[in-house]
């Protein structure tokens, strides 16, 4: 497969897996903020991947299940210390669990700064680009094992896509019509962090993604998840591609994930600023 191609192939997978899991999250939520990286589940994920690289884990199969791990794990730890510091029962609708995501995030950054600080100076060149988002190191057999986890993630939250919409009526009201709450929160929490784990996999940490897409999909087709959620991965696919292509009109080349960065964050303080006025 020629060298094009994996990158094209490969920013269609990960934008699709970060697109989609970020829109289940802003709606699980209920939480406009919420997205992969910011809730450090993108950080626990390359985490644990590093961790397995660095140990000669970093086989096809190993890398992605490690990543998994991780995203489950930072997943599992944001919701517990928002749940803990929320004193008027809405955690995940304020700023509490996008704090504890902000520093759950901080705090696998600073460990994968330790685990480079030991690394051999081969596996730090590469270790230490992959965490910024690389779309270029991916092979065609990751590639295709990131895309079947991206797959199932995507229909497991594609087939509550009836629930997601009556959750966000609230609890309450999505119970009254039958929706076992429980178990879609599950599902589709899990799922996110399938996605997010396969796409981590191959390009490493890419941020805000998750976020942009989701809140444009929802601006200009509604938020229906009967289309909000494949558009949202749709858009995300083409957004990380036109994000590879500007890294390269740059002299010495910026990566996929520095140039979604660059546009993401002055979007999250502008979504922070407009949710604090509202």
């Amino acid at each position: 497969m020629p060298n094009e191609l994996l990158i094209a192939v490969s920013a269609l997978i990960v934008g699709a897996s970060l697109a989609s899991a970020g829109a289940v999250l802003q709606s699980v939520l209920r939480n406009p903020l919420a997205e992969p990286f910011m809730l450090g589940i993108v950080g626990g994920a390359a985490l644990f991947a590093a961790v397995a690289m660095h140990f000669g884990f970093g086989s096809w199969a190993l890398v992605p299940a490690f990543a998994f791990a991780g995203a489950c794990f930072s997943l599992a730890l944001v919701c517990a210390v928002a749940l803990l510091a929320s004193r008027n029962g809405r955690a995940f609708g304020g700023e509490t669990v996008i704090l504890a995501g902000f520093v759950s995030g901080s705090f696998a950054g600073s460990l994968q700064m330790v685990l480079l600080s030991y690394a051999k100076p081969d596996t730090y060149a590469k270790l230490s680009k992959w965490l910024f988002g690389d779309l270029h190191s991916a092979r065609p057999l990751a590639l295709l094992v990131a895309a079947v986890l991206g797959t199932v993630a995507f229909v497991v939250m594609y087939s509550q896509n009836r629930s997601l919409n009556a959750l966000a009526l609230g609890d309450e009201s999505a119970a009254s019509v039958g929706v076992n709450v429980r178990r879609t929160v599950f599902l589709t929490l899990g799922a996110a962090s399938l996605a997010t784990a396969a796409s981590v996999a191959i390009a490493g940490a890419i941020g805000f993604l998750g976020l942009v897409v989701p809140h444009f999909v929802r601006r200009v087709f509604g938020g229906n998840h009967r289309a909000y959620l494949p558009l949202s991965a749709l858009f995300g696919g083409v957004f990380l591609i036109g994000a590879d292509l500007v890294g390269r009109l740059f002299p010495a080349g910026v990566s996929a994930g520095v140039v979604c960065a660059v546009v993401g964050s002055p979007f999250f303080l502008y979504l922070l600023v407009l949710k604090r006025r509202g």
